[in-house]
């Protein structure tokens, strides 16, 4: 990931989180899709950093993309893309 040291190590722990146990990760936003059913969470780490992710069908967690507010757009025009 193309993160400061201190935002990497903040994106660690929140994937670490989802890890052991996804309803204690504080979800900002749900976001949704119109072209998709693609329906991803957002999460916000380290006050500029944002990642997305979803439960897939067998309740395992799927890390769509990582990135800051500077890169959002372009992250969501990725999902929207999936």
């Amino acid at each position: 990931l193309d993160l400061a040291q201190d935002m990497h190590l903040k994106a660690e722990e929140v994937l670490h989180t989802l890890n052991e146990d996804s309803s204690k990760v504080p979800v900002k936003r749900k976001v949704f899709f119109k072209k998709r059913s693609l329906l991803a969470w957002e999460t916000v780490f380290a006050y500029k950093g944002r990642l997305y992710w979803r439960k897939n069908e067998d309740g395992g967690i799927e890390v769509l993309a990582i990135g800051t507010k500077n890169t959002q757009q372009r992250d969501l025009n990725y999902l929207e893309s999936l």
